[in-house]
């Protein structure tokens, strides 16, 4: 039987540069399961991508970096280990900010507003590893956005009936 896939060293993967626009966050990554096919049996080889289960990105925070708003994820459970550095998981704002070091493994359940900041002198780096649930939605407390779909909004309240008759 053939291995359905080849291992792939992390040293060959890219770091990717993800900044906002005032540089309020910034992280490089290397999307680690970019990087994978899967063989699936029934499917034919030309056939749409399958989703992954879960994906795998390795994380690097510059000293004094955050990689991302606070946010809360609806279904999706993230699991961090962290490389090297010293860095804070930061909550929602009545919850105090875990520190993490080197070893360390965290596990954040849906719901749990967070974001990673690293707080030390040294880069920050950490796996991040997620499953991939369908129909996923990401909840932004700080400027009450939503995420779904590769789509961010508001939403408006509107009555039930509204549009409807």
């Amino acid at each position: 039987m053939e291995s359905a896939e080849r291992p792939k060293n992390e040293a060959d993967v890219e770091w990717v540069l993800d900044r906002s626009p005032k540089g309020a966050y910034e992280s490089y990554n290397r999307f680690m399961s970019q990087h994978f096919t899967a063989s699936v049996p029934g499917v034919e080889e030309n056939s749409p991508a399958v989703p992954r289960p879960f994906e795998v990105d390795q994380v690097r925070l510059a000293p004094g970096a955050k990689n991302c708003p606070r946010h809360a994820h609806s279904l999706q459970w993230e699991h961090y280990i962290v490389l090297s550095g010293t860095g804070r998981m930061l909550q929602d704002a009545s919850a105090p900010a875990l520190p993490l070091k080197a070893g360390d493994h965290l596990l954040q359940p849906p719901g749990q507003i967070h974001t990673m900041e690293n707080d030390g002198t040294e880069d920050l780096v950490y796996y991040v590893i997620a499953d991939n649930p369908p129909d996923q939605t990401c909840y932004y407390p700080d400027s009450d956005k939503w995420a779904a779909a590769l789509h961010v909004f508001r939403m408006v309240e509107a009555n039930y009936y509204d549009g409807e008759e």
